[in-house]
């Protein structure tokens, strides 16, 4: 038994080493990738380039609240718990993919009465391509007892790769469900920086239609002591009271879409509606100008999840290549059995009950019905079709770097007129009504004066938070910066 294991062991050691694994090692494709992102996006040629973003990207907004909600998502928003729990399911598949490297050995014991028939020969049952056995040979019309324990033997030698091509795929596999985890808690930290950002632009809102509401409530009391001595007209009194009217009707208005957005925040943050319960707070008190590291072109292949999740179903693909291709091969096996028989319960765990047999095996596919073949022309279209999303993944990062890179620098630039055209806005109303007080124009200038400023205090807040979202989104487009061990499964 020992001399036999140990020439079985060598034969084995011997094909594993002189293994011809089939298909190709992955390979990264070669793609264009621009030197500096000041070719992507002339106008925003400053950006910085020296280094990526950090891990937790958010605090360079420097706002603890929102800090605190975005740490509070990642560990309680479902989506994320989802993801992150299919990684198990990933590394389980590695595992089951492993399992056929290894021997597989089962247990099994018997007991079983066997009677053979009177008109028979002993040994007929081999020309009928039945495997030898006691009732085989056993004289005809006898009747026996036979207890059976036996462990069987089963072992796959993996000559050409089959399985170790399956495991790669399956690595990869589990790898881009890791990619895609990040990816769903990059956008979830992307989509709770906006709303939050949001919020506070309805609450600034809301602050400009208050403090407007309460300056047109004045100036409509002004005007009705003015109508009172013949010094304002009618018209003049309407006028005012459909402006008080306006600025009232706004905050209704901005008072509901900041309890749906808050209710949107909340289930973000996976809590129910109605839970969270956030200050008034304008959005000038919260705006920051981080500076944003965007890296190099290059660094964006190594950082963004989308990016790095079609990349491993690429090598995904082209493992299962090698893997059809192993189908054309033999199949080598080693089987075997061995164990204790014996016809007497008395004897059956003596030495002598002892028996075993092993021996390899090859199986050499002939005709499949074209079942090979339709296999690997699946796996390389598939890993055509995968090559060309890789492609386009890419063109589409880097459009969307470029895409934010000039609307965040644009965005300045807006910021700086529309400051200026709220100063000049509110220059104009103190002439207006300077003017109307010595008669030199009618109140209708006045309300035209008014309704400017309280237009350009509206479009400033908006550019305001457009900034701070497409910054947000600009992390995110650049990969977030963040750490693959960040993402971990539960144990």
């Amino acid at each position: 038994m020992s001399r036999t294991t140990l020439t079985l062991g060598t034969i084995v050691a011997t094909l594993a080493l002189s293994a011809c694994v089939q298909g190709n090692d992955y390979q990264r494709p070669q793609t264009e990738t621009p030197d500096s992102w000041s070719r992507l996006a002339p106008i925003a040629a400053t950006a910085s380039s020296d280094r990526g973003p950090e891990a937790t990207w958010w605090k360079t907004f420097q706002n603890d609240e929102l800090s605190e909600l975005i740490e509070r998502a990642l560990q309680h928003n479902h989506d994320v718990k989802r993801a992150v729990a299919r990684i198990v399911e990933g590394r389980a598949s590695v595992m089951s993919a492993t399992a056929g490297l290894f021997p597989h050995l089962n247990l099994s014991s018997a007991y079983t009465n066997i009677a053979v028939s009177e008109n028979t020969l002993a040994g007929l049952g081999l020309a009928t391509g039945q495997r030898p056995g006691s009732s085989i040979f056993a004289t005809p019309g006898t009747t026996f007892d036979l207890w059976n324990g036996a462990m069987d033997l089963r072992w796959e030698i993996d000559f050409w790769g089959r399985i170790r091509r399956g495991r790669e795929a399956a690595q990869a596999e589990t790898k881009a469900i890791e990619e895609d985890a990040r990816a769903v808690a990059l956008s979830l930290i992307s989509e709770v920086g906006q709303s939050y950002f949001r919020i506070r632009e309805l609450d600034e809102q809301c602050d400009i239609a208050t403090r407007t509401l309460a300056v047109r409530q004045e100036s409509l009391e002004i005007i009705q002591k003015r109508a009172g001595v013949g010094l304002a007209s009618d018209l003049d009194v309407k006028r005012t009271e459909v402006l008080a009217a306006e600025a009232a009707g706004l905050i209704p208005d901005l008072t509901r879409l900041r309890a749906i957005e808050s209710h949107r925040l909340e289930v973000l943050t996976g809590m129910a509606p109605g839970s969270l319960d956030l200050s008034r707070t304008p959005l000038r008190a919260v705006i920051a100008q981080p500076n944003i590291p965007v890296g190099l072109p290059s660094q964006l292949l190594e950082r963004r999840p989308d990016i790095l999740q079609a990349e491993a179903t690429l090598i995904a693909s082209n493992a299962r290549i090698g893997q059809a291709r192993a189908y054309f091969f033999p199949t080598l096996m080693i089987t075997g059995q061995g164990g204790l028989q014996s016809t007497d319960f008395a004897k059956w765990f003596t030495g002598n009950s002892f028996n075993y047999s092993i021996g390899p095996s090859v199986t050499l596919p002939i005709f499949q019905g074209w079942t090979n073949l339709a296999r690997l022309d699946q796996a390389e279209s598939q890993y055509r079709q995968l090559l060309e999303s890789y492609r386009q993944t890419i063109l589409q990062a880097f459009r969307e770097v470029a895409d934010l890179l000039v609307s965040v620098h644009a965005r300045g630039e807006q910021l700086t007129h529309q400051r200026a055209q709220l100063t000049a806005a509110q220059e104009s109303v103190r002439l207006a009504q300077v003017r109307y007080r010595k008669g030199m124009v009618n109140y209708l200038d006045v309300l035209d004066a008014q309704r400017a400023v309280l237009t350009a205090e509206n479009q400033l807040v908006f550019t305001e938070r457009a900034r701070l979202t497409e910054m947000v989104s600009l992390f995110k487009a650049l990969g977030g910066g963040w750490e693959p061990a960040s993402v971990t499964p539960p144990s």
